[in-house]
């Protein structure tokens, strides 16, 4: 029979997710990344890490999507429409006089 796996320690889950000491034990204190305590030392297995890095969102803005860059030009259009109602277009294009 096969041993169970051995739980990787923070500086080793901190090293594979390319992040601090600190921020894993963040995770694993907010409960966003799942780990066992024993004593003051956490232990963090492979198969919840691996879980974790599929959930985790990449940084920074997510790029756009098709329906998004669609869903954009209506809006565009729907607030020019409403400028040009409401008669306040064209005074966002002359400079004011003092």
């Amino acid at each position: 029979m096969k041993p169970p796996p051995r739980p990787l320690s923070v500086a080793e889950a901190a090293e594979i997710l390319r992040a601090s000491d600190a921020y894993v034990r963040r995770l694993l204190i907010t409960q966003r990344l799942f780990g066992i305590k024993v004593g003051p030392v956490w232990g963090i297995y492979r198969d919840d890490l691996d879980s974790f890095q599929r959930m985790r969102r990449l940084p920074g803005r997510p790029p756009k999507t098709a329906k998004q860059a669609g869903n954009e030009k209506a809006t565009r259009a729907r607030i020019n429409v409403e400028r040009s109602s409401a008669k306040t277009d064209a005074s966002r294009l002359k400079p004011r006089r003092k």
